[in-house]
C-alpha cells in the first residue's frame, strides 16, 4: 500500500519532499551531531514560508521525546526545530550547534527569517537566553518554561523585535526566576511577562499551550480583530454586569475592537504591559466588534476601551491610538486595586 502511494504522488508531479530536504510532518535527522526532531507544515512553498521554532529540551530529556508539545503548530504554520543537547543537559558547544541548525534550516527550508521564535523548557529555559539574544537570528519571541532568565543582557535590537514571556507552574520551584523575568527584561524588550499555572508544580505548564501558540503568533505580527488571548473574553456588557450584582467591588473592561493598525497595536502590544495587566485582571473583560456597537458607548474612533462601574455605567473611556499609560489610566478608574504594582 505504501509503494502504491509513492508512485501515486510521484505520477502527481513533484511533492514537498522532492522539492526541499526535509519532509512535511514529523521526522527526526541528525543535525550538526545532534538528534534533531522536526515538524514540518504540509503546505511550505517559496510563496509561503514558515515561522521556526527552536525548541530546547530539558535536563535528561531530548528533541524527539519534548517535540510533541508543540504537534499543533505546523497546522498554524510553523516548522518547529527540537534539537538534543550531547549530554544530560546544555552546554555552550551544543548551542553553537542549535545557531548553525537554525542557519541550516533557513537556507534550505522556506522559511520567513523574520520570524523565528525560540522557547526552552527547563534546563533548556535556563539557557534560551542564548538563542534569543543572538544577533544573526534575531528571534521575534522568546519564551522561558519552568525557568527564567538569570544571566545575560538583551541586545539594543530586542527592545523593538522581542517579545519575551515566562511561564511556569505556581508550585513550581522555578516560578519566582519566572517571575523575576519580568522586571529583568522590562524597558529592555518590546513586551514582557509571566504567567503561572495553579496547582502545578515543574512539568510544562499545559493550560497555557493555547496561549503561547497564539501569543508567538502576535509576536510576529499576526492579527485577527477581536481573537485575543490576553484575557478572559465574555461578550455580554449586560451579563457582566449581572455577574458584580453580588460583588461590594468591581468594574467592566470593555473592548471595542476594528481591524486597523490601532487595534492590532493594541491586542499585541498593550495588553501585555504589566501595569495594564495589572488593572485589566481585576475586572470583567468585555469584547465587541467596533462597528456594531462604537456609537452606543460613544466612541469615535477604534479601537476604544471603555471603564464601567460593576453596574454597567460608564466611568471613563479612550479610543484611537491607545498607549499603555492612557489605557492603565482608564482601567484604574474602575479597579477596586487603585494601588500599582512593585
Amino acid at each position: 500500500m505504501r509503494r502504491a502511494i509513492l508512485v501515486f504522488v510521484l505520477c502527481a508531479g513533484p511533492s514537498l519532499a522532492d522539492e526541499f530536504p526535509y519532509p512535511p510532518g514529523q521526522s527526526i535527522h541528525e543535525l550538526e551531531g545532534s538528534k534533531t526532531a522536526l515538524l514540518v507544515p504540509e503546505d511550505l512553498s517559496a510563496e509561503k514560508p514558515a515561522s521556526l521554532v527552536i525548541l530546547l529540551h530539558g535536563m535528561g530529556d531530548s528533541g524527539p521525546k519534548l517535540v510533541p508539545v508543540m504537534r499543533g503548530w505546523p497546522a498554524k504554520h510553523y516548522l518547529v526545530c527540537a534539537p538534543s543537547a550531547a549530554g544530560r543537559g546544555w552546554v555552550p558547544a551544543d548551542l553553537v550547534k542549535v545557531k548553525k541548525i537554525a542557519q541550516h534550516l533557513i537556507e534550505v527550508m522556506p522559511v520567513d527569517k523574520d520570524r523565528i521564535h525560540v522557547a526552552g523548557f527547563s534546563n533548556g529555559g535556563w539557557n534560551v537566553h542564548t538563542i534569543a539574544f543572538d544577533d544573526d537570528l534575531k528571534p521575534v519571541s522568546a519564551t522561558w518554561i519552568a525557568a527564567g532568565l538569570r544571566v545575560g543582557s538583551a541586545p539594543k535590537w530586542a527592545k523593538k523585535r522581542l517579545g519575551a514571556l515566562a511561564l511556569a507552574g505556581e508550585q513550581d520551584g522555578n516560578a519566582p526566576h519566572a517571575r523575576a523575568t519580568v522586571p529583568r527584561l522590562l524597558g529592555k524588550v518590546k513586551t514582557v511577562q509571566c504567567r503561572l499555572q495553579p496547582n502545578l508544580g515543574h512539568k510544562w505548564p499545559d493550560t497555557f499551550t493555547p496561549y503561547l501558540l497564539w501569543w508567538m503568533g502576535a509576536m510576529e505580527g499576526r492579527f485577527a480583530p477581536g481573537d485575543d488571548l490576553n484575557f478572559e473574553w465574555g461578550e455580554d456588557v449586560q451579563a457582566a454586569v449581572e455577574s458584580l450584582a453580588d460583588v461590594k467591588k468591581g468594574g467592566i473592561f470593555l473592548y471595542l475592537y476594528g481591524d486597523d493598525e490601532n487595534s492590532k497595536t493594541l491586542q499585541n502590544e498593550v495588553f501585555m504591559d504589566p501595569i495594564v495587566r495589572h488593572y485589566a485582571t481585576q475586572l470583567k473583560a468585555v469584547k465587541l466588534p467596533f462597528a456594531e456597537h462604537g456609537h452606543t458607548y460613544g466612541a469615535k474612533k477604534s479601537p476604544a476601551i471603555v471603564a464601567m462601574k460593576k453596574d454597567g455605567t460608564v466611568k471613563k473611556r479612550v479610543e484611537g491610538k491607545i498607549t499603555a499609560r492612557k489605557l492603565a489610566s482608564t482601567l484604574k478608574a474602575v479597579a477596586p486595586n487603585k494601588k500599582r504594582p512593585k
